[in-house]
């Protein structure tokens, strides 16, 4: 059976990703989007259906987070054929406002997609458990009751903010969260990336575990990485730079290291940032990168000696949290580490290198004990790892799962 699906997306559109990124002050969703990209190129490759996206563009509020106050409605075309049938949804960006008022703008194409004939079977999905899209899928469920609504996801609410909202912030927050769970029962089908997030959100439909998606994009040694890096040995951690992750402990661990032929890389932005700086004018092996481009931060992962993911399995968020940057890391071929988190299946146990314990000394240990192998030691741990997430965790491996799951 193949699929009719409207996909309710919070993703880039590839045509006008660089544009929208140079008006974006805070935030960054480069692995939403990619996870999104890579379940609709999966769905694709695999022949699974017609799939029309209609988006919500992944930026923070005007004026602090966007240049726009409203953002720009146009038509894209997902499957590079000339369709144009998807939509990036005209809306309204302004603090305050948009939350209550956007469901408006959407409501037009959900209702044309539902109220359309198909010999196919009619599946909304939607990625995160918004309530905006909950809301879309119950008036969509409503119009039509034969359709299937799916819903991925990647974050339980609460824990959806690296930092705990204040103010008119935690009033929205605390909002959203009361409307979602009342929203959930609309579901038929989930897509999860933890066993757990189905507990915390006492879910009853039928679920699906699905860690996220292997990189399998080969990327090369960028040119863009400066000259003192390219064949040097680096330890490299990318992402949010929050303490809460783990930041601190990276950098407290490298600097328990003696050789001076090893270098700390770090790349993103985060309330450690000060930090971050501070280290840097302490020690000149730290280089610190700032935000950069996804196909930078890809070339520096494969080039890289060491990876390193340093968030620590000590709050209750790790239960419903698989980090997307461990699957990127795992991708690239070169040995990682990492915590055990309990939201991590058993199964990773074998390619991902764990620290004794939540110690400075253990991961400084462990990243001494790395350092020092051969090259084809790490090699050959990063092989292994490699070819197990490219095998079984690929897009289209997962984008089967995700189908064969939805068309039960």
């Amino acid at each position: 059976m193949s699929l009719d699906v409207l996909f309710l997306g919070r993703l880039f559109p590839r045509e006008k990703e660089r544009e929208i990124k140079s008006k974006m002050k805070t935030g960054l969703q480069d692995a939403a989007s990619v996870l999104q990209w890579n379940i609709i190129d999966g769905f694709e490759e695999n022949g699974m259906g017609d799939i029309k996206i209609v988006n919500y563009l992944p930026v923070d509020a005007y004026p602090n987070g966007y240049t726009d106050k409203f953002i720009e409605g146009f038509s894209f075309d997902h499957t590079g054929k000339g369709n144009f049938d998807d939509v990036n949804v005209h809306c309204c960006n302004i603090f305050g406002i948009k939350r209550f008022i956007n469901v408006f703008y959407f409501k037009k194409y959900v209702k044309k997609w539902a109220g359309q004939r198909s010999d196919k079977k009619k599946v909304l999905f939607s990625y995160t458990a918004n309530s905006m899209f909950l809301t879309l899928a119950k008036m969509a469920k409503q119009i039509n009751p034969d359709v299937t609504i799916a819903c991925l996801i990647a974050d339980i609410p609460e824990y959806s903010t690296t930092t705990p909202p204040t103010g008119a912030k935690k009033l929205y927050h605390d909002f959203e969260v009361r409307r979602c769970e009342k929203l959930y029962g609309v579901v038929d089908r989930y897509v999860l990336l933890t066993k757990q997030m189905a507990q915390r959100l006492k879910l009853t439909a039928p679920f699906v575990v699905m860690e996220g998606i292997a990189t399998t994009k080969s990327t090369g040694v960028n040119e863009a990485i400066s000259e003192d890096l390219k064949n040097k040995k680096y330890i490299l951690y990318s992402g949010l730079l929050n303490e809460k992750f783990g930041i601190r402990i990276l950098l407290d661990a490298f600097g328990m290291v003696r050789d001076s032929e090893l270098k700390l890389v770090l790349c993103g932005s985060g309330d450690a940032e000060e930090l971050v700086r501070e280290r840097v004018k302490a020690d000149e092996r730290i280089s610190f990168l700032g935000r950069v481009d996804r196909e930078i931060v890809l070339a520096l992962q494969k080039n890289a000696t060491i990876l390193v993911n340093p968030r620590q399995n000590n709050e209750d968020f790790t239960k419903y949290s698989f980090p997307s940057k461990n699957l990127e890391y795992l991708s690239s071929g070169v040995p990682v580490i990492a915590y055990k988190l309990d939201g991590i299946p058993d199964e990773y146990d074998e390619f991902i290198i764990y620290p004794e314990n939540d110690s400075v000394d253990a991961l400084h240990k462990t990243i001494k004990t790395l350092s020092e192998m051969t090259d084809e030691e790490r090699r050959c741990i990063g092989d292994k790892a490699r070819c197990f997430v490219v095998e079984n965790k690929n897009k289209n491996t997962q984008a089967q799962r995700i189908f064969e799951f939805i068309e039960k």
